[in-house]
């Protein structure tokens, strides 16, 4: 857009007093000063351009409720943004920010900020006085105030944070140092050096983790002392997938070698992509052991050129001492550069902190901890934000969400690594290919109490180290000891195709490195729907229903460095959403992980191709104006379309996935008897499909505004009633519905209703009600809870009337700017994923919940975590197919 035409459009919005103006994608360096002229303007909308600055009359904006200004070079924000007191939304990710101005206090209607992908380092202690903000966004910054793992835990827990530290804090000079690397290289006899304590030869092979403290002088402030907590990892391959539960970024790591063997035998790049895929942000020392035998010979220069945290090596002997001093001299400058020491704490924070540390028992109940936190003056919300944080940097295992677990609070986590170590080492576990059975269980942990054992089984599942089988609960599979030999599982396989009608979608995720843990985490993870034909690196999965199998193979290529997904079947893109979700939730565990995620080429005519499509490329190809319909494949140089590639892959495809759904339930009504239930399972995946990618979409916004609740619900007509808030002189009911996807149903009576302001509410929550009336539309439940692919009349009469009444209600609701068809539509061209919808509008469904249903009963409705990683709100019977 030229300088002139942008003054034009400009003169128009102001003669016109526009409320929107977008400019979004339009080159512009810079803004002109008639752009203070818009004083109507309520939304303006600069993404996706060059800006470097902003204008100072843009202080004359008064009006302005959403500001968005992601994706441009903005280095710093000017002090007049502080008087655009009417901002609701800020949206400043993807630019060069470095810091954030203090004055952003002054925009006390702010409600959502979002400073994704900038340089930000520390956040203004002001941003926890905004009273309205409910959401706000982090990611990809390199935070150390506050440092990360309080910013995991969302805005209350920022708040939190900074308000303490306008307390009196105390700074806490405590992190971490790892030690990492194979067995039998000198681990434990190295940290006996740091500690000053003598060299044992005869010293026993570490099992599992062993976590001692090293305490050094600060270089640079005389009188104080830092602590390291070291921990002391086994080597044994065997051990490595418990690491990755402990492998925490920010921290300091010394990645141990034998230099008489060799750094190939030290598998030194082995460790450096671990600790690359897990702990990017950390610095790395390289160590060398045995020196006092062998001069040490690595390719360093090769080395930190591919690994840039590796800030250097030194050089050791545990047996004569030698090199120990100058490795101490070394830990003191690189341990007070580590983001966590010497950061402020509450006093009565980190007067808590030490009295947990210094606890000598193995485990207390919550309810100690409370009483512990309680004393030293930690109270209120401050005590959920202090224990979350001792999980995350590994002082206490306390996983306060989990129903199951949340009992217990585990102050030792090496106690727990001892116990899991116990099971991993067992040979009889092992010979049998990692069947763990209860009387394995009662001689390996025999001193421990029956009740502590069940808890260490639950927590094993919770690491996805091991599942109960289907067969019998009793019965454990180790996944870690399976066996490291395929079995026999292409005729299998191969016949999951020989039906003409199967179809098949397959994914490859190609990856940096293959750490640990996968694939076996993700066949725990996927274990309900198991065939028993698995081994270390794979397994074959099914999904059954009524006449209709799904057959899925996960495999693992190490040395390739790859992960392939597939599923056969007729209609296989259901099956492959919930297994992709699963793995995906896999490969988050690893942030520093680079994963490129392929698509195979469908092949030309009866000829299979070997191309792959880069899925990027074919999300790039959707988002594009006009999108792109086809790409050429390299290979065969044939014209493949785009749609057909990210059929049941890709968000872009829901109205493909939406169409078949209406045909479906075309055919279902004119099929003859002999397909109508082939019919029937075809339209059950894929509601279930559309299903599961609506509730997903929502999960993903109420995690960020931490206002979860459900919501999945149909408005219906109450009795008559009088005043001004009555709806066409009628009441409004508000009814919950379970969201298993497929099986949408009603709650109870308990779960429904009245809905005390409808005229007031309903605006607010306008866009998201659209969106749900069209997902309910196509995808809509027509089966009663427990009535299996059964039509039940009454009930799809009243659901039909309810779809029909809040088609009506929306009808008569204010479109605005902030209509969530055109943000999921914006959303969708900027990121190929619907991530930013519905915030204002579900915190507002949780405000009304919160008002008519005080106890959070919620129709009996149960929030559960599924195995892929997706909360959903279940009634009881559907809740209990994800427990174990």
């Amino acid at each position: 857009m030229t300088y002139w035409d942008l003054l034009d459009l400009i003169e128009k919005a102001v003669r016109d007093r526009s409320k929107v103006l977008s400019l979004r994608r339009s080159q512009l360096v810079s803004l002109p000063h008639e752009i203070g002229q818009l004083e109507s303007l309520e939304v303006l909308l600069l993404s996706d351009n060059w800006l470097i600055a902003l204008p100072p009359e843009m202080v004359r904006l008064t009006c302005l409720q959403q500001l968005d200004l992601s994706d441009n070079d903005l280095a710093s924000l000017p002090p007049e943004i502080g008087q655009l007191t009417s901002l609701r939304e800020l949206d400043l990710s993807g630019n060069q920010l470095s810091s954030l101005s203090s004055v952003i206090a002054r925009l006390r209607n702010l409600q959502k900020l979002d400073l994704r992908n900038n340089k930000l380092s520390a956040l203004p202690p002001e941003i926890a006085r905004l009273p309205d903000l409910f959401q706000i966004d982090l990611a990809g910054n390199p935070l150390k105030t506050p440092p990360m793992s309080v910013v995991k835990q969302g805005l209350p827990a920022i708040r939190n944070y900074f308000r303490g530290r306008e307390e009196k804090s105390t700074p806490q000079w405590l992190s971490k140092l790892l030690l990492v690397g194979e067995g039998g290289v000198g681990k434990t006899s190295l940290l006996h050096r740091l500690r000053g304590e003598a060299f044992d030869p005869q010293e026993d092979t570490t099992r599992g983790v062993q976590i001692h403290a090293v305490e050094l002088p600060h270089p640079a402030k005389p009188g104080v002392t830092m602590k390291l907590n070291a921990w002391d990892f086994g080597g044994q391959e065997i051990y490595h997938a418990i690491h990755q539960f402990f492998l925490t970024d920010r921290s300091l790591f010394f990645v141990v070698w034998n230099a008489r063997a060799g750094y190939e035998q030290g598998k030194l790049y082995y460790w450096l992509d671990a600790i690359n895929s897990l702990a990017p942000e950390s610095p790395v020392l390289l160590v060398a052991t045995w020196a006092d035998q062998r001069e040490p010979d690595l390719p360093l220069a090769d080395l930190r050129r591919k690994y840039p945290q590796i800030v250097g090596q030194c050089v050791v002997s545990n047996d004569t001492g030698a090199g120990i001093d100058a490795l101490r001299e070394r830990i003191q400058d690189l341990a007070a550069g580590l983001p966590l020491m010497g950061e402020p704490w509450p006093a009565a924070w980190l007067s808590a902190a030490e009295a947990i540390r210094g606890m000598e028992c193995k485990h207390i109940t919550p309810h100690e901890l409370s009483e512990v936190l309680s004393r030293h003056g930690v109270q209120g919300e401050s005590q959920w934000v202090l224990s979350r944080w001792l999980h995350d940097l590994g002082d206490i295992l306390y996983f306060q969400d989990d129903d199951e677990l949340n009992s217990l609070v585990i102050l030792k986590p090496q106690w727990l690594t001892h116990y899991i170590s116990r099971v991993l080492d067992d040979d009889e576990v092992a010979e049998q290919a990692g069947v763990f059975k209860r009387a394995a269980m009662d001689r390996l942990w025999a001193d421990i109490e029956p009740g502590m054992r069940n808890l260490f089984l639950r927590l094993m599942e919770r690491f996805d180290l091991s599942y109960r089988t289907l067969e019998d609960k009793d019965i454990s599979l180790v996944v870690e000891r399976l066996a490291l030999d395929e079995p026999a599982f292409q005729d299998r396989w191969v016949a999951a195709r020989a039906d003409g009608e199967a179809n098949e979608i397959a994914m490859k995720f190609r990856l940096n490195t293959l750490p640990a843990g996968i694939p076996t985490w993700f066949i725990a993870r996927s274990h309900r729907f198991s065939t028993g034909v698995h081994w270390r690196f794979g397994a074959l999965f099914e999904d059954r229903g009524d006449g209709c199998c799904h057959t899925a193979l996960a495999r693992a290529f190490p040395h390739d460095r790859y992960v392939e997904l597939a599923v056969r079947g007729p209609n296989p893109q259901n099956f492959f959403a919930l297994l992709r979700d699963g793995m995906d939730e896999t490969l988050s565990r690893f942030p520093g992980l680079k994963v490129t995620r392929t698509v195979p080429c469908p092949g030309h005519g009866s000829q299979p191709c070997p191309h792959e499509f880069d899925l990027k490329h074919l999300e790039a190809a959707v988002k594009r104006n006009p999108p792109v319909m086809e790409l050429q494949c390299p290979v065969s140089f044939e014209n493949v379309a785009v749609a057909q590639l990210l059929f049941g892959i890709h968000w872009s495809t829901q109205d493909a996935v939406m169409r078949r759904i209406s045909e479906a339930q075309s055919a279902v009504v004119t099929a003859v008897e002999q397909s109508r239930r082939e019919v029937l399972e075809e339209l059950q995946d894929f509601r279930a499909l559309a299903q599961r990618e609506f509730t997903d979409a929502f999960r993903r916004e109420q995690a960020v505004i931490d206002s979860y609740c459900p919501n999945v619900f149909v408005l219906r007509a109450g009795g008559k009633r009088r005043g001004p808030h009555a709806l066409g002189g009628q009441s409004l009911e508000l009814q919950l519905y379970c969201q298993e996807p497929g099986c949408w149903h009603p709650t109870g009576e308990n779960g429904r209703y009245s809905i005390p302001q409808p005229a007031e509410w309903l605006p607010r929550v306008a866009p998201y009600v659209r969106g749900l009336v069209t997902i309910l539309k196509t995808a809509a439940p027509f089966v009663n809870p427990g009535l299996s692919m059964v039509i039940d009349k009454a009930f799809t009469d009243e659901f039909g009337a309810n779809i029909k009444l809040m088609e009506e209600i929306v009808k008569k609701l204010p479109d605005g700017a902030d209509d969530m068809g055109e943000r999921l539509a914006r959303d969708l061209a900027s990121h190929g994923t619907p991530r930013q919808v519905g915030g204002a509008d579900l915190r507002a469904v949780r405000q009304l919940l919160d008002e008519v249903d005080k106890p959070h009963a919620w129709g009996g409705l149960e929030r559960v975590l599924t195995p892929e990683g997706h909360y959903l709100w279940l009634c009881a019977e559907h809740a209990n197919r994800y427990k174990v």
